[in-house]
């Protein structure tokens, strides 16, 4: 039987990674490295190496000291969940931008024993009956301890992604609704995000991603400690949010929602700051009911979008208004926007030509096409794409 190589093999701390599909099944292959005498020497003492035996030697040491048999796929960016339903069946592996796979690693109760007890401290460990819960910097893991031992395994960075690309490909967006938001944000409108906080948080992230670049300062605003964000200023806790205008910021990321938040959201947008909201409300209709009138309408005279995620589908509202009274527009149902209905929806909320939209959507189409998942490579895209796109308002 053939196998029909979907995603070129490649490397990971010397181990060879291969992605094969096989009758519609998705296949992940590890080949270890194999030690030379000389590098089995320098495992255990401190000998000079060239550079790919020092990367072979690093992973062996990963494997002895943390990840046993995961350390591939632990290591491997490529890899975002690592699934083991029964120790008698090989694991399997959640890709990014492809699904499930099945690899070649089994693993046995002991080795998963010995892996997470590594990891295990007071401050990242809690105990749900027959589970034990694993949450650090790296990883989010649950496993079955008692009976048939089991456990799934959450990598960081794909509870945190930053990919708009992954976004498209899981039929969240299509090249047009995302432009679209990119467009608002970029031109100090206001996006509202309520609905599924995983997909929220990727949605918020993945808009600043696409505006990053010099001529923006993007300052996120948590309510409570958050992780490091490379490249952005972090306000941590903040009691009075008069504070962000001394840093003089282009865009503000709030990831919680309260009255001062709103408040703040007005003063800031009336200084042509673009903002972004993650909402703790289900859904756009309960978010505008949490709000007095006076926002409501304050609210409507602004450019502001409302984002819903639910299921498995984004719906994007905006917000106007007709004198006093408050009125709502449909822009796109589950991500779906043509170029028709783009266009217009550009040139009625902001007033504005259309003369950069279609290079915004060409940018969009060459990081989908190439499947470009990582958010360094998506900034140098833009970037290199679309140097000359700069905010029109």
């Amino acid at each position: 039987m053939s196998s029909n190589i979907i995603k070129n093999t490649y490397y990971v701390m010397g181990c060879k990674v291969s992605i094969s599909q096989v009758d519609n099944i998705l296949n992940y292959t590890v080949e270890e490295p194999t030690l030379t005498a000389e590098e089995e020497k320098a495992l255990k003492s401190q000998v000079q190496l060239p550079q790919n035996s020092i990367e072979k030697i690093n992973y062996y040491k990963e494997k002895m000291e943390k990840f046993g048999k995961l350390t591939c796929l632990m290591l491997d960016k490529n890899v975002e969940e690592i699934e083991c339903s029964d120790v008698s069946k090989p694991l399997a592996v959640k890709i990014k931008g492809l699904g499930r796979a099945i690899t070649n690693i089994k693993i046995s109760r002991d080795e998963i024993l010995n892996i997470f007890s590594k990891f295990i401290d007071s401050k990242n460990y809690k105990r749900l009956g027959k589970y034990i819960v694993i949450e650090n910097d790296k990883f989010k893991a649950i496993i079955k301890v008692k009976d048939d031992i089991n456990f799934n395994i959450i990598k960081s960075d794909s509870l945190y992604s930053e990919s708009i690309t992954e976004l498209i490909s899981e039929g969240y967006l299509n090249k047009y609704s995302t432009a679209y938001l990119w467009h608002i944000i970029e031109n100090s409108g206001i996006i509202i995000i309520n609905g599924n906080k995983r997909i929220a948080r990727c949605l918020a992230y993945s808009l600043i991603n696409l505006v990053y670049n010099k001529f923006n300062k993007i300052i996120v605003v948590s309510k409570s400690k958050t992780r490091k964000l490379d490249d952005l200023i972090v306000l941590n806790d903040v009691k009075n949010l008069d504070i962000i205008d001394y840093y003089n910021p282009d865009i503000v990321l709030f990831d919680y929602i309260d009255n001062d938040v709103i408040v703040k959201t007005l003063d800031l947008n009336t200084q042509n700051k673009g903002i972004i909201i993650l909402s703790e409300f289900p859904d756009n209709i309960t978010f505008l009911s949490s709000l007095s009138k006076s926002q409501l309408l304050s609210l409507s005279k602004l450019p502001t979008i409302l984002v819903e995620i639910v299921r498995n589908y984004i719906n994007i509202h905006e917000l106007y208004s007709i004198r006093t009274k408050v009125r709502i527009r449909k822009v796109c149902k589950k991500g779906n926007m043509n170029k028709k209905e783009f266009s217009y929806s550009i040139t009625l909320k902001n007033k504005i030509n259309t003369n950069n939209l279609d290079l915004k959507v060409s940018i969009i189409e060459n990081l989908t096409n190439n499947n470009i998942l990582d958010k360094y490579e998506i900034r140098e895209k833009v970037m290199k794409i679309g140097e000359k796109i700069e905010p029109e308002i």
